[in-house]
């Protein structure tokens, strides 16, 4: 899987200022739970095995999962309209595929989120003319910032994400969204990106590595 790669990032048009856009075309206040529990990952494969006798079955796992899909996309499109259609063509190929679907380990939304990335890497890989998008919060800022010890830097955040982010490539910046800005265990990024959930993992703090020496360089030739 090679995703297309980052030609721009608006990093100007950061998380916060897209949020209140967001909410307003969701309906939502929360932002989507990456993590189930044991009893909540046995009541959707219940959910599922009726589905995969009678698709019908699907419609509580459809309504439960689109708003937080449509996100999932929507925050790295950036267009109302290219995200409803990518989302419809997850569910459609969800429904299409859920006779094969099962249990690796993982919740059921892992098996959408995966459908969803590989859809929108198809999406960049056929429409050139659409840019990449990077969507962040105060919050992700932190959580990854705390990683690299910025704080001897005498810099905005916002120029400091532009300057670091833009030094990744596609795959590199998936890894860095899926831990740091949705907070996703390395085994549910591993099954996202395809691999495992040690190499997850070790890609993750390679790629901090990297981030942490080139914020060194920024602070050594400001």
């Amino acid at each position: 899987m090679v995703p297309h790669p980052i030609t721009t990032i608006y990093y100007p048009r950061l998380w916060w200022m897209l949020s209140n856009l967001v909410n307003s075309i969701l309906k939502i206040s929360t932002p989507p739970t990456y993590h189930k529990t044991k009893d909540e990952i046995v009541a959707e494969y219940e959910i599922i095995k009726r589905s995969q006798k009678n698709p019908e079955h699907f419609a509580p796992l459809y309504r439960k999962y689109y708003d937080s899909i449509f996100l999932f996309i929507y925050k790295r499109v950036d267009h109302q309209e290219v995200t409803a259609d990518i989302t419809s063509r997850v569910f459609l190929k969800c429904l299409k595929h859920i006779g094969k679907y099962k249990y690796q380990g993982v919740p059921f939304s892992a098996w959408l989120y995966k459908i969803a990335v590989n859809e929108i890497n198809l999406f960049f890989r056929q429409q050139t003319k659409f840019e990449r998008v990077v969507s962040l919060d105060s919050h992700h800022l932190q959580h990854l910032f705390e990683e690299i010890d910025y704080s001897e830097l005498q810099i905005d955040t916002e120029v400091l994400v532009s300057v670091l982010l833009e030094q990744l490539d596609a795959t590199e910046i998936q890894f860095i969204e899926l831990r740091f800005f949705e907070n996703r265990s390395f085994k549910e990024i591993g099954y996202l990106l395809g691999t495992t959930e040690v190499n997850a993992k070790i890609k993750t703090y390679r790629i901090l590595k990297k981030l942490k020496e080139l914020s060194k360089q920024i602070k050594y030739n400001d």
